[in-house]
């Protein structure tokens, strides 16, 4: 296959099949603090697709980490009715923070609920791995161990790699887990030796909470404890066996994290890491980052609603990984998108076809794939004739694929998203040419082909020296009111020859 011919993640699957051997493992995770947030629909769709391409070479496991032991920080804008109840667990593991709407075991939880139904929901089936387990488990114990052992050589490589001048004096890679509070991020570990540590929950938030002022020991076997996140990702990556992993482009800059990860795989465990570390671009909303604290963007829920979920998987697994990836909806944008998925899906991979379109039909070879069987445009204007879906189906031989994109389109008019072509009603108006357009009408024959439709208009306008956009507006104008509308050739066939006739005759 000609890589310039190559979707990314047949790429991104060929280096890592280059630089490993089975089996691969392909890691991805997102910290399930509030709700589901588009940029995490990219945190497990681009994984997946690299290893559904991976798959091809050798066996494949996919796996999701959610870090339910990260600190619970901001209470989400949807929950602000419980502040009262959420608020003392502030700087508490989200794993430890009750769900205050009762329905799941944590707050983390609630949340991880959510992504794990959008993840069916897109057809990805990854093994869901909880921060709080793996370190119940004592997955991380060992590196707890050796990064406390050698606290000063790990903090300089933090230091190094993260291009800091300086560290905190208090710095460890130890977060302890307050055992009278429960908080994570009000301690500091205070002495550490023999697999144990001193600790005092003695700090102040960034978001105004105060440590409780116990001081305790643990050991580090009792697993109360998190990492600091810029060791425990290399220590997870380590002990999962993880060949790829992918980073938004702020993980991928000088000093960011990802510099840190590889600076401890290969300095500290004397190993080489992940073989490939993909890079993925933001996700914008009319060029500013999808932002949920700042109300940029939409939210997943109103994707979900207004966009069949194959074209929105096609929508993001379709440009460049690397690029940044603009997803606005609204009239301007959400036709082309949704005609540009039609037209992927007629498109044959196997073939000899232009570089953008294999990539296109790679694209939509990811997703569930196109649910209707007739064009939108047939849909939108039989359905504009009609305005009844049953016969929407019924006259397109569609009746499944009307149902199922009914509602979107539903939606779409609601909020004004769809052409105003495609938005009319059977009605005369006056117009310039009443003879012509008669003339017109009266040389229809029933199945005529749509080319023929077309041609009368030229062929009419050509020998009375009318511009044909001029007699194709007065048509318009004798059957919808309107300057223009859907091409009329179609639209003359979805219509009816003889209820066209019957019209201007």
């Amino acid at each position: 296959m000609d890589k310039k011919n190559s979707h990314w993640s047949e790429l991104i699957a060929d280096e890592i099949a280059h630089k490993s051997a089975p089996p691969f493992v392909v890691a991805s995770g997102i910290t399930t603090s509030g709700p589901l947030h588009p940029g995490t629909l990219c945190e497990f769709l681009f994984a997946d697709a690299i290893a559904r391409e991976l798959a091809k070479k050798g066996k494949t496991q996919f796996v999701f980490i959610a870090d339910l032991l990260d600190a619970f920080d901001s209470i989400p804008e949807p929950f602000k009715k419980y502040e009262k109840e959420l608020t003392p667990h502030l700087g508490k593991p989200l794993a430890h923070t009750p769900d205050p709407m009762g329905c799941h075991r944590s707050f983390g939880g609630h949340f991880l609920s959510e992504a794990e139904g959008a993840m069916e929901k897109f057809g990805a089936h990854p093994e869901i791995l909880t921060a709080d387990r793996l370190y119940s488990e004592g997955r991380y114990d060992e590196y707890a161990r050796m990064y406390s052992e050698r606290k000063d050589e790990v903090k300089e490589m933090v230091r190094a790699s993260s291009m800091r001048e300086t560290m905190p004096e208090d710095w460890h890679p130890i977060m302890p887990i307050c055992e009278k509070c429960g908080r994570v991020e009000t301690t500091r570990v205070t002495d550490c030796g023999g697999g144990e540590y001193g600790y005092a929950c003695d700090k102040k938030t960034r978001y105004g909470v105060d440590g409780c002022g116990h001081r305790g020991k643990a050991k580090i076997s009792a697993h109360k404890y998190k990492l600091l996140f810029r060791l425990d990702w290399p220590a997870r990556q380590d002990f999962l066996n993880v060949t790829a992993e992918g980073g938004s482009v702020d993980h991928h800059t000088k000093g960011g994290t990802i510099a840190t990860v590889y600076a401890i795989h290969r300095q500290f465990f004397r190993k080489p890491g992940p073989a490939v570390f993909y890079k993925f671009g933001f996700l914008k909303y009319k060029g500013k980052k999808y932002s949920k604290s700042k109300g940029i963007g939409h939210s997943v829920a109103e994707l979900m609603e207004v966009l069949p979920l194959p074209v929105l998987k096609y929508a993001l697994l379709r440009p460049d990984l690397q690029e940044d990836k603009e997803l606005v909806l609204e009239e301007q944008t959400l036709f082309p998108l949704v005609s540009d998925f039609e037209y992927a899906a007629s498109i044959d991979a196997e073939k000899e076809v232009e570089r953008a379109d294999r990539k296109k039909a790679v694209a939509y070879s990811l997703t569930q794939g196109k649910k209707w069987r007739a064009p939108l445009q047939d849909i939108l204007v039989t359905y504009a004739l009609y305005k009844d879906w049953a016969e929407v189906g019924s006259r397109l031989d569609d009746t499944e694929g009307a149902a199922y994109i009914a509602p979107y389109v539903e939606q779409w008019l609601a909020r004004k998203w769809i052409p105003d072509k495609y938005v009319f009603e059977l009605k005369a108006a006056p117009h310039a040419h009443t003879e012509l357009v008669k003339e017109f009408a009266s040389s229809l024959e029933e199945g005529m082909e749509e080319q023929d439709i077309q041609n009368i208009v030229y062929e009419i306008a050509k020998r009375e020296g009318v511009p044909p956009p001029e007699l194709f507006k007065s048509v318009y104008l004798a059957l919808i009111s309107k300057p223009q509308g859907p091409k009329l050739a179609r639209f003359v066939k979805i219509l009816g020859i003889g209820r066209v006739k019957g019209m201007i005759g």
